[in-house]
């Protein structure tokens, strides 16, 4: 079994889109378009070049903070240009004009989604660069650049927060999505995932290990110390089960007190789960609690359902039960000649 990756973050998947295609493509644009000659575009052009160069080249944390820095850079860039309107080199232009027109919609709906797991700091974001960009219409305006309507200023204003106000929703709507499909597929008690999100994955003919692990006397637990204290338990054991994995299989909670693993062909599925019941054993739980784990571990046989394999490591699980408990019982998935019809 491949280890499943989970796709990346909304903000995560954007920022990467927008710094390492957007911003590159903007480069390239004004580089080749002829009124890159200015020294506004000039600027812009290296401000876009520098922002897909440092995007590529920091790590995960650096990337985090760049898209910060990038958006109070590009409305300091705004505010610049319409402060120094009008002087040698900053005169307003058709071309940046059009630039202005064309990007600034598009960099408030990319903003709002990098910024998708902090709406409020992309919309304080996009209102600042809506106020710049507006305030250097105006400017423009009153240098009496050709070709700029009258109301121009008024409707980018408009069109900005109005880009925002559906950008935002979508962000908000996919945050809920998100939402609801973790909860449709994870217990809430300790974050594995559940039952349905197994029988999701039983479909899957892949080869595996599975495990159904079972905590012994849990009653024991609620009983003497309160359904409180088993619900501790329940979380320090599916920690201890997610801290073993290291990632490398899947782990759910089957209900109760009951575990099933899903472990990858080439791990050493025997070790991880004895490593499993021996941290446990050897845990002392809140209030000075004990417990020990019984599990039963097989493999899929070639083309075997998830789910016949299941029933089998759920009878040895049972094995394990019976012999005493605090054990693992392994059982051999069926051969060829074990699957041939009776009377053959």
């Amino acid at each position: 079994m491949p280890r499943r990756v989970s796709p990346l973050p909304l903000h995560q998947q954007v920022s990467r889109l927008y710094f390492r295609v957007v911003l590159p493509a903007v480069t390239v644009a004004l580089v080749l378009d002829g009124g890159a000659g200015t020294a506004v575009l000039i600027a812009l052009m290296l401000l876009a070049a520098l922002g897909a160069a440092l995007h590529l080249l920091l790590p995960p944390a650096g990337q985090n903070a760049l898209r910060f820095v990038f958006a109070l850079a590009a409305i300091v860039f705004v505010i610049a240009v319409a402060v120094l309107a009008g002087q040698p080199g900053f005169t307003g232009t058709i071309d940046q004009l059009a630039v202005a027109l064309l990007l600034t919609p598009a960099t408030l709906m990319a903003w709002t989604l990098v910024f998708a797991d902090q709406p409020r700091t992309g919309q304080i974001l996009n209102l600042a660069l809506v106020l710049a960009v507006t305030a250097l219409m105006l400017r423009w305006q009153a240098l009496g650049l050709s070709g700029m309507n009258h109301h121009l200023p008024l409707l980018v204003l408009l069109v900005g927060v109005t880009v925002t106000y559906y950008a935002s929703t979508f962000a908000l709507m996919n945050a809920r999505f998100h939402e609801g499909e973790h909860d449709r597929t994870h217990d809430p008690l300790t974050g594995l995932l559940n039952r349905r999100a197994f029988q999701d994955r039983a479909r899957t003919h892949a080869t595996l290990h599975v495990a159904v692990l079972d905590i012994d006397f849990f009653k024991r637990v609620n009983d003497a110390h309160g359904h409180l204290a088993g619900d501790r338990v329940l979380r320090a054991v599916a920690d201890v089960i997610q801290d073993t994995l290291h990632g490398h299989g899947e782990a759910y909670r089957w209900g109760g007190e009951e575990f099933v693993l899903l472990l990858p062909a080439t791990v050493n599925a025997p070790a991880v789960i004895e490593q499993v019941r021996r941290e446990i054993a050897a845990r002392h739980f809140s209030g000075g609690q004990r417990v020990t784990l019984s599990a039963g571990l097989t493999r899929t046989a070639p083309g075997e359902p998830v789910q016949r394999a299941f029933e089998r490591a759920d009878a040895a699980l049972r094995a394990a039960k019976d012999a005493g408990r605090n054990r693992v019982v392994l059982s051999s998935p069926p051969t060829p000649l074990d699957k041939r019809a009776p009377g053959r």
